[in-house]
């Protein structure tokens, strides 16, 4: 049975004849005044609704719930009116909780709370607005309120962007979104909420490790099998595999100066997993619970690369806007600037700056932007070497290279090729839903003579060509690609007469190059174009070759 705390009886003209109270509480004591209003009507202090026979009232901040009877002893009605359980302070503290601001208001517009998200992003203190009216927090247009038109209409306001003015003066952008707070279809308030671009990052990294575990969860059982890779967004050490001791080295450096947050220089040939060491460094570090952004340096045109790396500013030349730079994507967490000695020296000299000053400037921008970024870079061409070549500028070097860590390539590391080639054929197997077991002791023995001038990639390249153009569940020799399954090319490797691969295809990439550019009288550009590849690219193999 219900208690009630106030018993009110009305004429058949809704007036207020006789009150009866009953072992009010504090918070209810509030509603003795209502002796003052006896001969008046109960709308001139109460927003009730009644034409129905029972629902929900707002008083002075009080949410009071009502039930209407007939009274059967005279003409007019009874009201029974009693106030719920308060379990307020459990919701507040639990809103508190929630990143987005949430602001609750009554049925007038009277603000009857709000959280600790919505007192930092709109910069005031809740204790000085809650029971002021919201026009009265706020220098805006009644019309364009999203709370109010929520509830004028009844009806939701979503996402509506707004650039206003608090009491104090200062200038608040949000976007906000309004509902309305409905009991047996009756307004009794609305609750809005706010996000600002620190809220909508949040939402953004929270989208973006659970687009990662989606696309990565192919087989959900071999995931579980493994260790907890779904709580990462980027390669860790464990992924690294192989059990050659330079190999080990390499990890183990990078294991102990994961969290020192000093500069890392990779060098490795094409193919040994530079990206995947520092990856590995950046998922072990404090750092890990922001973005890992990586850039191809040798992918890139040199009159490109400033802006993707500083961002833009509206009109600083033809086409150009407001642009965020990989710096920017990158503040708190790790900027990773593969093949840094394709970099142009002229840009190199804009990147010290940065590594010195931890600020940079937007091309055509004006001001200052401070940055706080790990760097990571790696090289495919021995560090010392690319400084004598020019490749690389000395203090570029000395900046980010407080550690400096070096891949062995595949050839080193023989060992290590029958552990990969299992642990290939596994991770392919899933993929492609194929039960291949593993490669016959022919094909092992072949890999282990083989130099791998394309190093890892080329292995996972190779086994994965198997998998194409296999029958059966074993690789046999049949099924490798033609270079290494010719027996002459085979004994040749085994016995190490003929040149590696990769001074083979030097020497031919050599003699293209020089006879494209006898062709265009040594004008890089149109080379390159005939080439088919990027100016940069070109550049840097001419560099290279010395031609």
């Amino acid at each position: 049975m219900v208690s009630y705390d106030i018993i009110c009886f009305l004429d058949d003209n809704n007036v207020v004849k006789h009150i009866e109270y009953w072992n009010l509480s504090e918070e209810m004591d509030k509603i003795s005044i209502w002796n003052e209003y006896k001969g008046k009507e109960i709308y001139s202090f109460l927003d009730i609704d009644l034409y129905k026979n029972s629902g929900y009232v707002n008083f002075k901040g009080m949410m009071l719930e009502f039930k209407k009877i007939k009274n059967a002893l005279g003409r007019g009605y009874i009201l029974y009116i009693t106030k719920g359980a308060d379990n307020s302070k459990i919701y507040e503290a639990a809103f508190d909780c929630i990143s987005d601001g949430i602001q609750i208001f009554d049925q007038n517009g009277y603000l009857l709370f709000c959280n600790k998200s919505s007192e930092k992003i709109e910069k005031t203190n809740r204790s000085s607005i809650i029971g002021k009216h919201l026009l009265d927090i706020y220098d805006l247009n009644e019309d364009y309120s999203t709370v109010l038109n929520t509830i004028k209409t009844k009806a939701p306001v979503l996402y509506r962007c707004d650039h206003f003015k608090n009491k104090n003066g200062e200038l608040i952008t949000t976007i906000n979104s309004g509902y309305p707070l409905l009991v047996e279809n009756t307004v009794i308030g609305a609750v809005g909420l706010v996000e600002d671009t620190s809220v909508v990052e949040q939402h953004q990294v929270s989208a973006s490790v659970l687009e990662k575990f989606l696309s990565e969860s192919e087989n959900l059982q071999s995931i579980k099998k493994k260790k907890k890779y779904y709580a990462f967004k980027y390669y860790q050490f464990d992924d690294l595999i192989g059990e050659d001791e330079n190999f080990r080295e390499a990890i183990e450096l990078a294991q102990n100066i994961a969290q020192r947050d000093c500069s890392v220089l990779i060098y490795g040939e094409t193919g040994t997993g530079k990206e995947l060491f520092a990856q590995s460094i950046h998922s072990a570090s404090h750092r890990k619970d922001k973005e890992f952004v990586a850039i191809n340096c040798a992918a890139i045109p040199e009159n490109l690369l400033e802006g993707i790396l500083f961002g833009t500013e509206k009109g600083s030349f033809t086409g150009s806007t407001d642009k965020m730079g990989l710096f920017e994507q990158a503040e708190g967490g790790t900027l990773f600037l593969d093949e840094i000695n394709s970099m142009g020296l002229h840009m190199q000299s804009k990147l010290l700056r940065v590594l010195q000053e931890n600020k940079f400037r937007r091309v055509g921008g004006l001001k200052d932007i401070k940055c706080d970024v790990r760097i990571i870079s790696s090289t495919n061409e021995e560090p010392f070497r690319a400084i004598e070549s020019n490749t690389i500028r000395k203090d570029v070097y000395y900046r980010i290279s407080t550690v400096t860590i070096n891949i062995p390539p595949l050839r080193e590391r023989r060992a290590d090729i029958g552990v990969l080639t299992r642990y290939f054929v596994e991770k392919l197997s899933r993929h492609y839903s194929k039960q291949v077991k593993g490669v016959s002791e022919e094909v092992l023995g072949r890999f282990r003579a083989y130099d791998w001038p394309g190093n890892v990639r080329e292995l996972v390249h190779v086994i994965e060509y198997c998998f194409n153009t296999m029958s059966g569940d074993i690789i046999q020799i049949s099924h490798l690609p033609k270079y290494l399954r010719s027996d002459g090319d085979v004994k040749g490797l085994e016995e190490n007469q003929v040149k590696a691969l990769k001074d083979i295809m030097e020497v031919y990439e050599k003699e293209v190059i020089r006879n494209t550019m006898k062709r265009h009288k040594n004008n890089v550009t149109r080379a390159a174009e005939e080439l088919g590849i990027m100016r940069q690219s070109l550049q840097y193999r001419i560099r290279k070759f010395g031609i």
